[in-house]
């Protein structure tokens, strides 16, 4: 058997193995989505997370598009070198806004969690999560003018990772698309209650609509979550959209394991064919 051979079944294990972590989804009629079915228009004559993000963008600048812009779900972050995460509040259209929250929580403890913002924060309400090494995580709640109104900190397990949740009236949904219920045949593994969007360096966004734009930049995203169980959802992910920056996305440690598992088979494949052209030759 020559090397391209043992390359092929190389490259198809290794593909095997990553094939569990393509999202294929089939959406529900008025959904779309590469990879999280969002509503093509708002429940109860709301406006659509679409329409959202369309009012707030600079004309002249790309428009964000829900559907099509998506990030590959990822269940952990973490921040970038500042070790500084500036989040905002972006919009808030549900009846639960004054009891969902919003937060970070340790990867091996879920139990263990550090609110970003409660209830009662409104429209454009922002808060700095600091990472101070290790998994010493520091919340600074600004009321918006500047001064700092109150702080909070958590020690996570976990170095410099963590996972985002909302807590709502209806239960605790995460990022972690398995810690939550299925969603039927659509999400027999667990429904996806984020929907996230990387920043271009190109759209410019005003949260306020002040007139005052700011670039979307490629270490940001917006993070727009659907407050309700699958069975009772409209889909619109227009709940609670918060823009989160300077952070990125981290491999799961099992996806890590599966591409170290594919660079093994491929060098074993390598290799094999080396020693057996030289015990030929």
């Amino acid at each position: 058997m020559n090397a391209t051979k043992y390359l092929g079944f190389a490259g198809l294990a290794a593909a095997g193995l990553f094939a569990t972590q393509a999202f294929a989804t089939t959406c529900p009629a008025g959904t779309q989505g590469t990879h999280v079915c969002v509503a093509t228009s708002g429940g109860g004559g709301e406006p659509s997370l679409q329409e959202l993000l369309n009012r707030i963008t600079q004309a002249g600048t790309p428009e964000m598009n829900v559907y099509n812009d998506q990030v590959s779900p990822s269940a952990y972050w973490s921040t970038t070198a500042s070790g500084l995460s500036e989040n905002r509040l972006m919009f808030e259209i549900a009846g639960n806004a004054n009891i969902n929250s919003f937060g970070i929580f340790d990867p091996g403890n879920p139990g263990n969690t550090l609110q970003l913002f409660g209830g009662p924060a409104g429209h454009n309400a922002a808060t700095t999560l600091m990472w101070n090494g290790g998994g010493s995580y520091t919340a600074v709640y600004l009321p918006g003018n500047g001064q700092v109104l109150s702080s909070a900190s958590a020690t996570f397990g976990e170095s410099g990772l963590f996972g985002y949740y909302l807590n709502t009236s209806s239960g605790t949904f995460y990022s972690v698309i398995s810690m939550n219920e299925p969603g039927g045949n659509t999400y027999p593994d667990g429904m996806p209650h984020m929907v996230a969007f990387q920043g271009n360096g190109e759209t410019k966004l005003d949260n306020v609509q002040s007139g005052n734009y700011k670039l979307f930049g490629t270490g940001d995203y917006i993070l727009a979550w659907e407050d309700s169980p699958f069975g009772a959802s409209d889909l619109d992910y227009n709940d609670f959209v918060v823009m989160v920056e300077s952070v990125h996305p981290v491999p799961e440690p099992a996806t890590l394991g599966m591409f170290g598992l594919g660079v093994l088979l491929i060098g074993a494949a390598v290799g094999f064919n080396r020693r057996r052209r030289f015990n030929i030759g």
